[in-house]
Parts: structure tokens; C-alpha cells; sequence
């Protein structure tokens, strides 16, 4: 179990703003992966209230819970190693019951844990990833019900950093800024669930 502060910035693209970004920054085809999200609430939406986001996420053979809590204009990440095929069953079943540190966190938002927290959405992800100036460059193609969509993310260990280098993307490719919900809220819109 582990907790992690996450400093990033997203912003929507067209499929040729991805298509230039892949070729300018000479992402490598052989260095994607795909990974799977699985999103989790109760039937009233009481995390989604909260704005906490709950997931199990498949990549690479390998399976992790997390909750996505509010902290200081970021997100605080929990993290919870799953075994697989724990993973693959806890989906299958449609519902999970927290544990550990996440359980703590959800209490601390006064989430009822006796109410089944079960599957809402799904979305599956094509992503390449660049280290570059202290920061991770990520290229995002995301399935989600009938929708496809493209995403430039940078995550950063700082702010100014994390800034500094997407305005500079944005800036160099001609790529406007655009509103960008996160990923759980745009696989809920396209189940017409507000989020």
C-alpha cells in the first residue's frame, strides 16, 4: 500500500494533434502498452459526490486498486497491489469491498463501506510514455463505450516543472488549451452519468 501526490496536466486532442505529437517527440510503437481501467461507485454515486474516483487497473499482467482523493489543488493517490487474478474476479463479480488504507480513506470522507461498491464503467487505454526535463510525457488513446479520444499528459514531481513543460507543448505544436475532464468523468459522460 502506498500514497503518492500526483502533479499532472491533460488537455484533449485531435487525432492529428496526437498523430503530431507521436511523431515530434519520436515516440516508439515497440514502447506503448495498453492498460485497463475498471471505475467503481455505490448505486448513488457517493465517491463520485465526494469527488474521490475508485479503480482497478490491468497493465502489464499486473493489478492495482486506486483511490483518487482531493489534495491541495492535486490528487492524492492510494495504491493497493492486487493479484491478478483477485483483480479479474473482484470485475467479474462487479463488486469490491475496500481494505486497508483505502477503506481508511473512504471512512475519513464518511463513505458507508456496508453499501456494495460496484462496477460503473470501463475504459481501456493505448499509452507511450517520454521522460523528459524531470517530467513523463504520456500519449493517451482511450476506448470507452462507443467513444475514442486522445489525451497529452505530463506528469511531474513539481508544479512549476509539470507547468512549465506542457505550456510549452501546447505552444510549439499550436495545440489549444482545452477543458479536460479526467478520465473516469469522461467514461461516466459517455453512460450519460454526470460526474
Amino acid at each position: 500500500m502506498n500514497q503518492n501526490i500526483e502533479i499532472e496536466y491533460k488537455n484533449l486532442l485531435t487525432e492529428s494533434e496526437y498523430a503530431g505529437l507521436y511523431k515530434t517527440l519520436n515516440f516508439a510503437e515497440d514502447n506503448s502498452f495498453v492498460q485497463e481501467n475498471i471505475y467503481f461507485d455505490t448505486k448513488d454515486f457517493s465517491l463520485k459526490q465526494k469527488r474521490l474516483a475508485l479503480r482497478i487497473r490491468i497493465k502489464d499482467q499486473q493489478a492495482e486498486m486506486t483511490l483518487k482523493s482531493p489534495h491541495k489543488g492535486h490528487l492524492l493517490e492510494t495504491n493497493h497491489m492486487l493479484q491478478l487474478d483477485e483483480a479479474r474476479t473482484l470485475i467479474k463479480n462487479r463488486t469490491l469491498k475496500p481494505e486497508g488504507k483505502i477503506a481508511e480513506v473512504l471512512t475519513s470522507y464518511d463513505i458507508d463501506l456496508t453499501l456494495p461498491i460496484q462496477v460503473f464503467a470501463q475504459l481501456k487505454t493505448k499509452r507511450v510514455e517520454k521522460a523528459e526535463k524531470n517530467s513523463l510525457i504520456v500519449l493517451d488513446k482511450s476506448w470507452y463505450a462507443d467513444q475514442v479520444d486522445y489525451e497529452l499528459e505530463v506528469e511531474s514531481s513539481t508544479a512549476a516543472e509539470g507547468t512549465e513543460l506542457f505550456e510549452q507543448l501546447l505552444k510549439e505544436l499550436h495545440i489549444p488549451k482545452r477543458e479536460t475532464p479526467n478520465k473516469i468523468a469522461r467514461a461516466f459522460a459517455a453512460l450519460n452519468i454526470e460526474y
